[in-house]
């Protein structure tokens, strides 16, 4: 975990490899940035989040990934950089499917939510 500031913003960032096993790690470590920012008022709503778009990075990029927590504003920030460029898409989700509702959950829950590419690949970010 890494800790660093920038035009006196203070962003927490953590790499994790592709693998499932990342995936509850990403949650704690969101969790404990956005404690240490003082934001820990929408925990449920981050680790939800953040647990789906660190799936489709180990599911879909199949690539390692980079978490980041900052605040934007005074909103929490997370992105998740990964190695695919392609973007998610928001799929309407068949109601007995056991998948497909993550990017339908960020757009629903977060404040704002986006995709910004990269020269390895993408960040998809969202806000609270």
């Amino acid at each position: 975990m890494a800790v660093a500031t920038r035009d006196d913003v203070t962003f927490w960032s953590t790499f994790l490899p592709g693998a499932v096993a990342s995936v509850p790690v990403a949650r704690r470590f969101t969790l404990e940035a956005l404690h240490a920012l003082g934001q820990s008022g929408a925990n449920e709503v981050a680790e939800l989040l953040v647990s789906e778009v660190a799936t489709n990075a180990v599911l879909h990029a199949n690539s390692s990934m980079r978490v980041s927590v900052w605040c934007h504003e005074g909103h929490p920030r997370v992105e998740v950089r990964d190695d695919d460029p392609t973007p998610p898409h928001e799929v309407v989700a068949d109601p007995m499917a056991s998948g497909g509702r993550g990017m339908m959950l960020v757009d629903t829950l977060s404040s704002a939510w986006g995709v910004n590419r990269n020269a390895r690949g993408k960040t998809v970010w969202f806000e609270l």
